[in-house]
């Protein structure tokens, strides 16, 4: 495995949120969110038809988080305020 992929995967599986964040899924199932890289996967099987400008920008906290451009706790914020926006979040 390259060096820099195996260094990158590392980096992800350690950008844990300091507060899970459960959404609702497709099929109505409650997943618990607990990183970074966990809030990624829920964005990346987001159906096409309701991804939307808020979709974007969250992403975009998302990939900068695991780049290093921003932090853990923004990565959560912006996708707790997604979930919220997308009425998916359970609390």
């Amino acid at each position: 495995m390259d060096q820099s992929l195996h260094n990158e995967r590392d980096r992800a599986e350690r950008m844990l949120f300091g507060s899970t964040v459960c959404v609702r899924t497709g099929d109505n199932t409650t997943r618990a969110v607990k990183s970074v890289k966990g809030a990624c996967e829920v964005l990346i099987d987001w159906p096409h038809a309701r991804r939307g400008p808020v979709y974007q920008s969250t992403m975009e906290v998302l990939q900068a988080a695991l780049a290093g451009k921003a932090s853990v706790e923004e990565a959560h914020d912006a996708f707790l305020a997604f979930a919220s926006h997308a009425d998916v979040l359970v609390t």
